[in-house]
């Protein structure tokens, strides 16, 4: 059985048995899979495979940058990522705002859509959550293949981006504890923004801790499709 830890935007391969801390060091002890990612404006962005698989041509609007430092092939595991590195995207490849949407959410490279993970210095989800307005519905996917289980109702789905839009940025890995629900925001133009729930812990993986009544109508759903 082996282990997959994530430290720093990496993957790191080790057996059960292994310390993240004593496996840094050594390159020769480690299988690095870097995460698809791409960082600029002190914001990191994943890339959207289900977005992504869509194949839809997005439009454009201005260069907002450009990849500085391709780390596969260059960098170990201990590197830190600053403003211009890129996982696999390889230097001098163009970063796009997409019409559409703020690019505190998402950016266009490589023709791909890469969506924020880390927001850096935002105070609310509001500030780089770029779906009001946008909402079709939100559903539970299954843990095991993001298979859908079921869909909030058209109040609860409203309630619910309210109130996420509104809750305070807390970037806390910590409270990631306990059993995880699956959930999907698909939006109206075909896209999806997806995310984790600790019902232990009321942590949401955008970055911050679920409201009471987020708790609530996630309980009730959650009920409601036998998650």
């Amino acid at each position: 059985m082996k282990n997959w830890i994530f430290i720093a935007g990496v993957l790191l391969l080790a057996g059960c048995s292994a310390d993240p801390s004593r496996l840094l060091p050594s390159s020769q002890q480690t299988i690095i899979d870097w995460v698809e990612f791409v960082k600029w404006n002190d914001t990191t962005y994943t890339a959207n495979y289900e977005t992504n698989e869509l194949n839809k041509d997005w439009e454009t609007g201005e260069v907002l940058g450009e990849v500085k430092y391709m780390l596969d092939g260059h960098a170990g595991t201990n590197h830190k990522s600053k403003n211009g590195d890129a996982a696999y995207l390889p230097k001098g490849t163009k970063l796009y705002e997409i019409k559409g949407y703020d690019p505190a959410f998402r950016i266009l490279a490589d023709g791909r859509v890469f969506e924020v993970s880390d927001a850096g210095s935002a105070e609310t989800f509001g500030d780089f959550l770029d779906i009001r307005r946008k909402v079709k519905r939100v559903i539970l996917q299954s843990e095991e293949d993001l298979s859908f289980v079921g869909e909030f109702s058209e109040e609860h789905a409203k309630e619910f981006i309210n109130e996420l839009l509104v809750l305070p940025y807390q970037d806390d890995h910590d409270l990631a504890e306990g059993k995880r629900v699956f959930f999907g925001i698909e939006l109206e133009d075909g896209s999806m923004t997806r995310s984790l729930y600790w019902p232990d812990t009321g942590y949401i993986n955008y970055g911050g801790i679920a409201s009471e009544r987020m708790k609530e109508i996630f309980e009730a759903e959650m009920n409601i499709s036998h998650y």
